[in-house]
């Protein structure tokens, strides 16, 4: 089918910035509720990169990409499609921590 675009589900945690521009996880400690589902949709802007980087969501939330999983092109529609994927990336000590937690 020509219409047919790569899917993956991104597992991730919403973030915000502290006052001095961190990213941080929107609520701590983080509980597995913290970790949410999205995914790669036909219009979605620039490239996955590897767990530790950030994307936005439809609704503007900053998201830490945690682990991607394979999705059937016909099982796209159960989860929310993300806008766009950001260059920046949280530090690796944080990413690993979060991404540990998620894994335990």
């Amino acid at each position: 089918m020509a219409d047919k675009y790569p899917t993956a589900e991104l597992i991730g945690v919403v973030m915000t910035q502290n006052n001095s521009g961190q990213y941080e996880p929107q609520n701590t400690p983080l509980t597995p509720a913290d970790y949410h589902s999205w995914r790669i949709g036909k219009h979605t802007k620039g490239k996955l990169g590897q767990p530790g980087q950030l994307f936005l969501t439809e609704n503007n939330l900053t998201v830490m990409l945690v682990a991607v999983h394979k999705l059937r092109f016909q099982d796209r529609h159960a989860i929310s499609p993300m806008g766009r994927f950001l260059s920046e990336s949280v530090p690796a000590a944080q990413a690993t921590a979060i991404i540990t937690h998620y894994t335990n």
